[in-house]
């Protein structure tokens, strides 16, 4: 009797042990595909922030409000941002971007909305401050 309670006993432990390394297996890939994403988000972000950079004239700062890869087809790239000038204008838009796009005049907004920014058309020189959509701040 006390044999079979052992055995049932070390089967339970071997089941509880695979168990656990299968949950900490998925845990473990899951956080990997996480800074993966993490990761290609802010080579997009950074790209788009230099195709801006080359459409606009005066950008002074450049908010990254939010930003996702978009599952359904065709797919693709979107961030919403926010552009301040050094005229005192502020717009904000929804945007899309592919890494290709060297410059990038287009996006989701009113026309008043892109009559601001079809003043400013032209190229930024110099740095500007970005805040990223993680929070994060640099000059570029």
């Amino acid at each position: 009797m006390k044999i079979i309670q052992k055995k049932r006993l070390l089967i339970g432990v071997i089941i509880a042990v695979i168990g656990g390394i299968m949950l900490f297996g998925l845990n473990h890939k899951a956080q990997l595909e996480k800074q993966v994403e993490l990761e290609r988000n802010r080579e997009y972000e950074v790209s788009l922030v230099n195709a801006l950079k080359n459409s606009y004239e005066g950008i002074e700062e450049i908010d990254i409000l939010s930003s996702r890869f978009l599952p359904e087809k065709p797919g693709g790239w979107r961030a919403r941002i926010r552009l301040t000038f050094t005229d005192g204008v502020t717009v904000e838009y929804g945007v899309n971007h592919s890494l290709e796009e060297k410059v990038n005049r287009m996006g989701d907004g009113s026309d008043f909305i892109f009559e601001k920014l079809s003043a400013h058309f032209g190229q930024t020189e110099g740095d500007i401050k970005v805040i990223y959509s993680d929070g994060e701040e640099s000059i570029e």
